[in-house]
Parts: structure tokens; sequence; C-alpha cells
């Protein structure tokens, strides 16, 4: 017979922010807060910028076309955060969108990633929907 546990709040024993989940085949275990991301931001670009949904997201500026920052309300514990980007272009695009990339010429910082969307000729391009997601571990 199946269970159902229904909790507010999942605090570990030893320490209260950590949680071992036991892995496929039951020889592995991963932390739980370890694994889940720590901020992300669904944004549009195209036509007028906004902010369509995030969590842990402060805010998300337009610099111009491609050139996009996400910032964080609660910051991270070092640089050394992992980001995800992508973006929804229009088909009628005659150039196929390479993928994004870090702006080097930014710092990064615990709060804010300032990143580019562009196509293949390095054209900076706006999306209809702009995903950005970020692990590692807060401050």
């Amino acid at each position: 017979m199946a269970s159902v546990l229904k909790v507010n709040t999942l605090t570990g024993v030893t320490t209260a922010g950590s949680i071992a989940v036991t892995g496929e085949g039951n020889s592995t275990t991963t932390n739980l807060q370890q694994g889940l991301a720590k901020a992300w931001h669904v944004y549009k670009s195209s036509d007028t910028f906004a902010v369509l949904d995030s969590v842990n997201g402060a805010s998300a500026t337009d610099h111009g076309t491609g050139d996009h920052t996400t910032t964080v309300t609660n910051a991270f514990a070092s640089v050394n955060y992992t980001n995800h980007f992508s973006a929804e272009f229009n088909q009628s695009d005659s150039k196929v969108v390479s993928g994004a990339s870090h702006q080097h010429s930014s710092a990064k910082s615990t709060t804010a990633l300032r990143h580019a969307f562009q196509n293949t000729s390095a054209e900076g391009r706006d999306g209809f929907q702009n995903t950005v997601t970020k692990h590692g571990d807060l401050a």
C-alpha cells in the first residue's frame, strides 16, 4: 500500500540543511539541498522586456539586443555557481541561434550574471522567452 507524507518542513537530523536521498540502485545518496536550483528567471526580451516568473529572482535588466543581466535576491556563497541559459526564437529568423554565453567583460558576482544570446553570426538576438537557472550554495 502506498503512503502519503504531508509536511511543511524537512530538516536533517545531523545538519538541519542536509538531507540525504537514496539514489537509483540503492547504492548512492544525493544531498537534497545541493541538488536544488537556487534561482531561476523566465523573461521575454522581444517586444517589451519583462520578467514573467522567477524564484529567488530580484530583477532582470535589458542592456540591448540579446544582452541581459539577471540578479538574485539571496546571494550565492561564492561566484562558483553554475548557470544554464536558453531562449526561444522566432522560426522565421534566418540564422539559427548558437546559444548563450557569459559576458566576460562584466565580472560575475554572487548576486548578478550578465549573459548574451547570439545567432551563428555572433549577432545579438532577443527571445520570446528566455530562461536562466542557477545552482550552487547560497550565502
